[in-house]
């Protein structure tokens, strides 16, 4: 989240000078958008099969009908897929891409609300009726997800009550995180809740090494830069991760799960119901 040039001023309320965004980096028309913001095609044009849990839980009916519409994208570290109350036109599935929800504070300063990686869905409420975004969303990892029409997912929802209990469930289950969220940002320490956050990372990104700055897990955490500073060092003192510029590693999860709070085995990812098993 090196927000540094190509900025968009977004008021927040009671903020003094507005927020500033970096805008979607986009050269080109690559013909799939979400309102103004465009997503590189992969040439395989969604037709492989997705490693997205959620898309391998459709059915194979659905799957058959709606894979035409697939398309793979690529997603680039730091772009934004919403700005909050943007209206959604497409539902985003990442497969090794991990997305970011956050809040803006009063005082500028971001908060993280829920992750998102293979497990399931950008954008998934529009797929009952249309919506806006109720968070800015974010790529905090790199890497491809499926993209497909808001609207052709509607229709194909609407046509079976099966594939609605699947989505819900999967809504109740990101409901429930964002509950335990609370919980942990009020009576957990920014070392219990910087460990969790690791570790929930690693789970959706299924690996160990992250292009990530101490600015970008301060906004994450919704604290200043000098506390995740101080928390990463005695971190490293401890062997239990290594950084340097725009990266860090860890090293010793086992270590760092006894110092993570235990909201970290509530955060873990929501495994979608079959649509088979119903």
């Amino acid at each position: 989240m090196n927000l540094r040039s190509d900025a968009t001023n977004v008021e927040t309320r009671n903020t003094r000078p507005p927020y500033k965004y970096r805008s979607v980096p986009t050269t080109h028309d690559t013909g799939v958008r979400n309102g103004s913001y465009a997503y590189d095609v992969l040439a395989d044009d969604g037709l492989r099969p997705s490693s997205n849990l959620l898309i391998q839980n459709l059915g194979t009916d659905h799957l058959i009908r709606l894979r035409q519409f697939f398309r793979r994208i690529t997603l680039t570290k730091d772009q934004y897929l919403y700005q909050q109350d943007d209206k959604i036109d497409n539902v985003i599935f990442p497969e090794t891409a991990v997305v970011s929800e956050f809040q803006i504070l009063e005082d500028g300063r971001m908060i993280e609300v829920g992750l998102i990686g293979s497990e399931g869905a950008v954008g998934i409420a529009s797929a009952f009726n249309p919506c806006r975004a109720a968070n800015c969303t974010q790529v905090c990892v790199a890497g491809s997800a499926i993209v497909i029409p808001r609207d052709l997912l509607e229709r194909e929802v609407a046509s079976d009550a099966r594939l609605q209990s699947v989505l819900h469930n999967y809504i109740n289950g990101q409901v429930k995180q964002l509950s335990q969220r609370v919980v942990c940002n009020t009576f957990h320490s920014v070392e219990q809740r910087f460990c969790s956050w690791l570790l929930t990372l690693q789970t959706r990104s299924r690996r160990d090494r992250f292009k990530i700055t101490h600015e970008q897990v301060a906004r994450v955490l919704g604290v200043h830069r000098p506390s995740v500073t101080c928390i990463a060092q005695g971190l490293r003192e401890r062997n239990l991760i290594d950084y340097g510029r725009a990266r860090l590693v860890i090293c010793d999860k086992p270590g760092i799960e006894k110092l993570a709070c235990g909201c970290g085995h509530e955060l873990v990812p929501v495994r979608p119901l079959n649509l088979r098993s119903l």
